[in-house]
């Protein structure tokens, strides 16, 4: 399995929902860009370096591309590829925002978006 093929898997099993580039996806807002993302967990990375955090954090239905190219295996080559001088914000995100109350009713998108889509381009 390649490496855009396992980030697939695990990002589709976080609950995000994959398109590739030029199948027509209408975007509501404005789409975010991914630093990175990460196969094991199926997680994106934003940095706050990049574009302001509230592009992410705000709508209900988040948009986000994402080159191949970028994906890694796994957290550890996200921090080597950082390097030592990290932006003050570094978002890991793993599928829609969630939250589970005293009864453990799931709740969908309060602390963030409710619908998480990904952008896949081809380099």
């Amino acid at each position: 399995m390649t490496l855009a093929e396992t980030f697939c898997s695990a990002a589709t099993a976080a609950g995000f929902i994959l398109h590739w580039e030029g199948e027509g996806v209408g975007i509501q807002g404005v789409a975010s860009h991914a630093a990175y993302a990460l196969a094991d967990s199926g997680s994106l990375v934003l940095l706050s370096s990049d574009e302001p955090r509230s592009r992410s954090l705000l709508p209900f239905i988040h948009y986000t591309y994402l080159d191949v190219s970028r994906i890694l295996p796994s957290i550890d080559q996200l921090f080597a590829a950082l390097g030592p001088s990290l932006p003050s914000c570094v978002s890991i995100v793993t599928g829609p925002s969630s939250s589970g109350d005293i009864e453990m009713t799931l709740t969908v998108g309060v602390h963030g978006p409710g619908e998480e889509h990904i952008i896949l381009r081809q380099p």
